[in-house]
């Protein structure tokens, strides 16, 4: 119980500081983005090549694992047969969609498919990378997380995905409203592509798209998705610990391993010229909103006898 409060406080207060360092972020790149950008500009370095190619996984890859768990949670509770079965289906379906999202992300031109283009929107590497790479969680969620029913767990990691979940709808949605260009971009010297500041939206990217064929995605640099994902990690990982008992007393050390990797891949989409240091902050930040908010929900969930684990229902 020590443990788990030492591991809050500093849960607590490492979240803040990262809110804070986001913020300076975003308001240093306000001034400076193009400048950091040109610093750091090193397409052919293979190290920060490889942290970008990994930075899309683990995020869905444990939230995969989290609806085996939730799916294991709710087939172990005493509601009805009815709610179990929809309740299964819903898991199943988010469980394959988010493994193929996974899987298409990492053949994605920012990501393997910068190394081998032939994988870029290929339904077989598409394909095989989600049934073989990132759904098999799903079951090892499904059949290896505790099966004693405990509804404190099960709502917390409803709870977080359902605000995981909404972090990347705002993402998307502020991506297709400021349609900033990415640095990558910006070098070719396409006339009328100029530098934009982050709170500026740049006006006729869909021209750009469709009459000069430049892959959409070029236009999507505010906000990093990778930034909200590696950095929505350090809040997703520790409650792993909670799911499997040999792992209790490592949610310090689950939080930090996630936050060194964090600020790994937010450098690196820097170094790729795939986004601007405001990108990379303002991702972070709703990252660490969406986290503050789950942390404030865990903190005040109330200990109720009908929340305590109880044995698995029969099924």
């Amino acid at each position: 119980m020590e443990q788990d409060k030492k591991s809050k406080k500093i849960m607590l207060f490492t979240g803040i500081a990262l809110a804070v360092l986001c913020a300076a972020g975003i308001a240093a790149g306000t001034v400076i983005d193009i400048d950091i950008a040109q610093a750091v500009y090193s397409p052919d370095s293979v190290f920060w090549r490889v942290i970008t190619i990994a930075g899309m996984y683990p995020f869905m890859a444990v939230w995969v694992l989290y609806m085996g768990v939730i799916c294991r949670q709710v087939r172990s509770s005493d509601i009805s047969k009815g709610k179990k079965t929809a309740w299964t289906v819903v898991c199943f379906y988010l469980g394959l969609s988010t493994s193929v999202v996974c899987s298409w992300a990492m053949f994605a031109p920012d990501t393997i498919g910068g190394v081998f283009p032939a994988a870029i929107n290929n339904p077989a590497a598409i394909t095989a990378g989600a049934v073989f790479g990132v759904y098999p969680l799903f079951f090892l969620g499904l059949f290896t997380s505790k099966k004693e029913y405990d509804k404190r767990l099960l709502k917390r990691l409803i709870a977080l995905c359902v605000l995981m979940l909404a972090a990347l709808c705002v993402m998307s949605a502020m991506k297709m409203f400021f349609s900033r260009p990415r640095y990558r971009l910006l070098i070719q010297e396409i006339p009328g592509v100029e530098f934009q500041p982050w709170y500026i939206p740049f006006a006729g990217a869909n021209g750009f798209i469709t009459g000069m064929d430049i892959d959409w995605n070029d236009f999507r640099s505010f906000p990093s998705g990778h930034a909200l994902q590696c950095m929505g990690l350090i809040f997703a990982l520790p409650p792993i610990a909670e799911i499997y008992d040999r792992l209790r007393n490592m949610k310090t050390l689950l939080f930090a391993a996630a936050a060194v990797f964090a600020v790994l891949v937010c450098v690196s989409r820097m170094v790729m010229g795939a986004h601007f240091l405001s990108d990379v902050s303002m991702g972070s930040l709703l990252a660490v909103i969406c986290g503050f908010i789950w942390f404030l929900y865990v903190m005040t969930d109330r200990v109720r006898s009908s929340d305590r684990i109880r044995p698995a229902a029969k099924e």
